[in-house]
């Protein structure tokens, strides 16, 4: 095989990604369907919810002070667009804590018809004014590796599990923060434990992680979005001690994902580029991942996937190596926590490891 064809591969793909970027770009106008529905969810909303929440819907009804929890201030986009609209749907119709909110938020359900508690459901989602902010519904389930395009607000504890003679286990935390609705920033940071079968055990803190993501594009009627983004990854790991590369590491991305019928695809492209290339080679890195979510209960969604993950060498003595897996897995999310387990494993000859359990948990946190 020529040692090029793993990187024309990979900047196929990349191209690939980068129309689908723009594509989703053609489709960012969103129609908002007819005004019935909304009309009448406001006039359910006027006739039932003013009092707590107010004319306005910020919270202020004439109930609100002698509340012992002040009602949601339902134009915050950070509360109104991140909840689906199912979930809105089951706290109208079964109360606060149906879906972990106040007890003070009466149920409906006796009240009001399905197809009541579904326009007033759907005024509420409306009531977000930031035509900017990306939506909840388009905040597709998290892979293992594949990097998401949506703007998250998340902390994500894993670790990751290498087999073979150089038995690796890296352990990271993440904390990301929405900046507005359609930007995010994120800080990870590693440990790793090196216990190979021959030599020292090494142990420590690896290298850490800072990045930024705006989208770029989105569309709720499509179910698409895409964003570019950067990462700069810190040298605070010691490469003498295995632990790190040594080096400050550039990598601009770009990320995508649709959802059709309940299944998504998601892609991630980087290049990460070495300030010394004394240490590390830069490599180009494509990540796609394919699932299919359902809902049990509207509160509870589980989506096995499967992705690939492939690193193509552009620079230094091994240029045009390629290191493909594939990495099955399940993810199960009820409301704000989600798990995560899989196992990846080499298709090419050139790999790091033989097998690689992974796992991480994601709590989806508002402030």
């Amino acid at each position: 095989m020529s040692p090029y064809s793993g990187l024309t591969a990979l900047l196929c793909f990349c191209t690939l990604l980068t129309v689908a970027c723009l594509g989703v770009v053609v489709y960012t106008g969103d129609a908002h369907g007819s005004l019935d529905p909304l009309l009448h969810g406001r006039e359910i909303f006027q006739n039932n919810c003013i009092m707590c929440h107010g004319e306005d819907a910020k919270g202020t009804g004439q109930l609100a002070a002698a509340l012992p929890v002040r009602p949601a201030n339902l134009t915050d986009c950070k509360l109104t667009a991140e909840d689906p609209v199912e979930v809105v749907q089951g706290i109208i119709r079964h109360g606060g804590p149906y879906a972990g909110r106040s007890s003070v938020m009466p149920a409906f359900g006796t009240v009001l018809s399905d197809s009541d508690i579904a326009d007033v459901a759907r005024y509420v989602k409306s009531l977000c004014a930031d035509p900017d902010w990306v939506p909840g519904e388009l905040n597709f389930p998290r892979p293992l590796l594949t990097d998401k395009a949506f703007p998250e607000q998340e902390m994500i504890v894993g670790g990751r599990f290498g087999r073979n003679g150089k038995k690796v286990s890296e352990y990271f935390g993440r904390l990301e923060y929405r900046v507005n609705g359609l930007t995010n920033i994120e800080i990870t940071s590693r440990a790793l434990s090196i216990n190979p079968n021959i030599g020292p055990t090494e142990s420590g803190l690896g290298d850490t992680a800072l990045s930024v993501k705006r989208v770029v594009a989105f569309s709720s009627l499509y179910r698409t979005l895409a964003s570019a983004g950067v990462e700069l990854k810190l040298p605070t790991g010691s490469d003498r001690r295995g632990l790190g590369d040594g080096s400050f590491v550039f990598e601009p991305n770009l990320r995508a994902g649709v959802d059709w019928k309940q299944f998504v695809v998601q892609v991630a492209g980087a290049l990460a580029v070495p300030a010394r290339t004394s240490n590390i080679n830069s490599e180009g890195k494509l990540d796609v991942a394919i699932g299919h979510y359902f809902f049990p209960d509207p509160r509870l969604q589980i989506t096995p996937m499967i992705e690939l993950n492939t690193t193509t060498r552009i620079s230094g003595p091994s240029y045009g190596e390629t290191k493909s897996a594939i990495l099955p897995q399940v993810r199960v999310k009820w409301l704000v926590w989600a798990l995560g387990v899989g196992v990846q494993m080499p298709i090419t000859r050139a790999r790091d490891f033989e097998v690689r359990p992974l796992f991480d948990l994601v709590y989806e946190y508002a402030f």
